[in-house]
């Protein structure tokens, strides 16, 4: 295969203050083997820890942007992929900057998109780093009316179709990003991901889960839930933090993708702001 030949993966990045960790996943990013022509987006979201400039003195191939500390992981994703899509890359490589992808992971991951249908989004699966525990991956749905419940797909030795993602490891065809669009910038931390995969499929793309595990990432480390706070002011402002779940925002999602029984799910959700 010749250098013109190689498909053209972009990987997009968003990072607050964890230089090691987004200096190690782009590490591993440009070390993948293969014959692809392999570039990245990052969006420093106002680090105060030389995350953006670190990156910049260490990998040439990878565009540097800036925001101010408001983006967080959704908004700072949506400007990165909109920068990235300007590339006109052959494959877009969603990429959390705590994640570590396997030495072939984007080959797997490049060689599952061109065996199933087109166009695709593929979901790359990852376990925790010491345990080996399934943490992130490709989703289904876990309710017939509830559009907001999921579960976790585990990889199996072939594709599968899925509804759902986690955004650590996702392979988007350039097809596929060109009917999908950009992601949508309603959502400030989570959802993102989520809403991306079930806005593509309304689009005719097609999201599989690739074949095996592409990588480690730790689950997130969990504190205590919005509705476990002491009192009923404490949970109201803690589920509409960034890391909680906005009431507004998780309305929109729901109302989005859901059915007539949307007000209903969204109501049952946040009924413990009440009972704790």
């Amino acid at each position: 295969m010749g250098v013109e030949d190689r498909s053209s993966i972009c990987a997009v990045l968003t990072a607050f203050n964890r230089r090691e960790k987004t200096l190690k996943a782009l590490k591993a990013f440009f070390e993948q083997s293969g014959a692809f022509n392999l570039s990245a987006v990052l969006m420093d979201d106002g680090s105060t820890d030389g995350t953006g400039e670190a990156v910049e003195a260490q990998f040439e191939q990878v565009k540097v942007l800036r925001g101010d500390g408001s983006l967080f992981w959704n908004r700072g994703m949506a400007a990165a992929y909109a920068q990235a899509r300007e590339q006109k890359a052959d494959f877009y490589l969603w990429l959390n900057d705590d994640t570590l992808i396997d030495s072939d992971a984007v080959a797997r991951l490049v060689s599952d998109a061109q065996e199933v249908e087109s166009p695709c989004i593929i979901v790359g699966s990852t376990r925790d780093p010491d345990s080996g525990e399934f943490t992130y991956g490709g989703l289904k749905s876990a309710s017939s009316w509830h559009s907001g419940k999921f579960g976790l797909i585990p990889p199996t030795e072939s594709p599968q179709p899925c509804v759902g993602m986690n955004g650590n490891v996702v392979l988007i065809s350039h097809e596929a990003a060109e009917l999908t669009g950009g992601i949508d910038k309603y959502f400030s931390h989570s959802m993102g991901d989520y809403d991306y995969a079930l806005s593509a499929t309304k689009a005719g793309v097609r999201a599989y889960v690739g074949r095996a595990y592409h990588g480690t990432c730790a689950r997130n480390p969990k504190g205590a839930a919005w509705h476990e706070k002491g009192s009923i002011r404490e949970r109201w402002k803690a589920v509409n933090s960034f890391k909680g779940l906005p009431m507004k925002e998780w309305a929109y999602f729901l109302r989005k993708h859901g059915t007539w029984t949307w007000p209903l799910a969204w109501l049952l959700t946040y009924r413990r702001i009440l009972t704790g």
